[in-house]
């Protein structure tokens, strides 16, 4: 397939997207968003300036960069963005997906000035710096071995309103929750071992594995101990893999004075010294089902590839954007076009002619990564390079009809398809 069609087919997903949300946006919203998105795709950026340029629209730079940034300031967007994304993504959640909530950071080391700017812990270089923090849940399924993403969001201890970490979690939980129910494993580092939020957890019976710190209490056979004594009397007998074993032991986990059935996991790698302290709710019987949920919580070290992309892929922390509200937009419309790559590796005839254009070295199916979306990402920039007209919406009422003219002479035959272009008029 040539390549201008190729590039057609790109934009007619990113439009089919926005189209979905019809109702909720304006017309200069939706072609803020499609201009964006594919202004991210092509250059790779959140870089407003490097959108801009990536535009090749007919007149300055600055007026663009302009145009784009008056538009950042509607930040309702992030939340069309993140109900648009889950909505798209809640088909693929079945009872086996692997359902990951992590918190991330956004560092903008010298950002001074950036507005409700706060201190965060960056997790790359194990120090604190000023930026914002980051809440994301992305889905897992074992089956097809794809990563896609479910919400993000971004907050700041100094904005107004702020009430906890915990707050801002659940925000994003119960919305999966509406949207599917209790389906999923829902598998969470040893930072979410608070009371309430496993507490949250287990009064709306949703399924967890978590890691947790030894310093808590549990109740074994109604008599309380701690973790640490509790965990000495655990038999590893059960097999994981050729350097693991784990063992379980039914417990109760008090909160409030109220008692829930959970069971402990204590599972010990030989080429690790300590062992590792998982927790999941209710009583498992099934050593099956106990191995499934193991594998479920290593799968989050993978899933938390996905941050590694929206800085790596997107460039989230080079953005020099500094109004709060812009940001909070900037980091929907990262969100989108993440989806578009989705959508884009769900097609396979335009997946694969993506992928001849990202020119990787490692072609064949087998060495092909699991998370590809870096190589489609790439694929989609080649692909784009060296045009000199994006969109044509934007151009003035005569010149638009003369275009439509000059469609029809060349279809002859079907002379309606000038008239059906709309208002977007892409450009292959």
């Amino acid at each position: 397939m040539i390549i201008p069609e190729n590039r057609e087919k790109v934009k007619r997903k990113v439009l089919s997207l926005i189209n979905k949300v019809d109702l909720e946006l304006k017309i200069p919203e939706k072609k803020f968003l499609l201009e964006m998105v594919m202004g991210m795709l092509m250059s790779g950026s959140c870089n407003v300036t490097e959108i801009a340029r990536s535009l090749c629209e007919k007149i300055s730079i600055k007026q663009t960069l302009k145009r784009l940034s008056n538009m950042l300031g509607h930040d309702h967007l992030l939340g069309i963005c993140n109900s648009l994304c889950l909505s798209e993504s809640s088909a693929k959640i079945d009872d086996q997906t692997i359902l990951a909530l992590d918190g991330g950071d956004v560092s903008h080391q010298y950002g001074y000035t950036f507005e409700h700017i706060a201190k965060v812990h960056d997790g790359s270089c194990n120090d604190f710096k000023s930026g914002y923090w980051l809440n994301q849940v992305s889905g897992y399924n074992p089956g097809s071995q794809e990563t896609f993403p479910l919400l993000l969001d971004i907050y700041s201890t100094q904005e107004k309103g702020f009430k906890s970490a915990n707050t801002e979690s659940f925000k994003l939980v119960s919305k999966v929750y509406e949207k599917v129910g209790n389906k999923g494993l829902w598998v969470l580092d040893r930072a979410y071992d608070r009371g309430e939020v496993l507490r949250y957890f287990m009064d709306r019976n949703l399924h967890f594995m978590m890691r947790i710190n030894d310093s808590r209490s549990i109740y074994v056979k109604d008599k309380r101990k701690s973790i640490k004594e509790a965990v000495k009397k655990i038999n590893r007998r059960l097999q994981f893999g050729h350097h693991s074993k784990f063992g379980k032991l039914r417990c109760d986990l008090a909160i409030n004075s109220k008692r829930y059935e959970v069971t402990l996991i204590c599972f010990k790698d030989k080429r690790n010294k300590e062992p590792m302290l998982l927790l999941t709710n209710g009583w498992i019987k099934s050593a099956k089902e106990l191995k499934r949920r193991i594998r479920g919580y290593f799968r989050r070290w993978g899933v938390e590839e996905s941050y590694r992309f929206e800085k790596q892929g997107f460039g989230v922390e080079k953005s020099t954007v500094r109004n709060y509200k812009r940001i909070k937009t900037l980091i929907g419309t990262t969100l989108l076009s993440w989806l578009v790559l989705v959508k884009i590796n769900e097609s396979p005839k335009l997946k694969e002619n993506v992928l001849k254009e990202a020119k990787m070295e490692k072609t064949k199916r087998k060495q092909r990564p699991k998370f590809i979306y870096y190589r489609l990402l790439k694929g989609v920039q080649n692909m784009f390079k060296g045009i000199k007209e994006l969109f044509r919406f934007r151009w003035k009422r005569r010149k638009k009809n003369k275009y439509r003219k000059s469609v029809a002479k060349l279809c002859p035959l079907f002379p309606e398809n000038a008239n059906q272009l709309g208002w977007l008029e892409v450009n292959a």
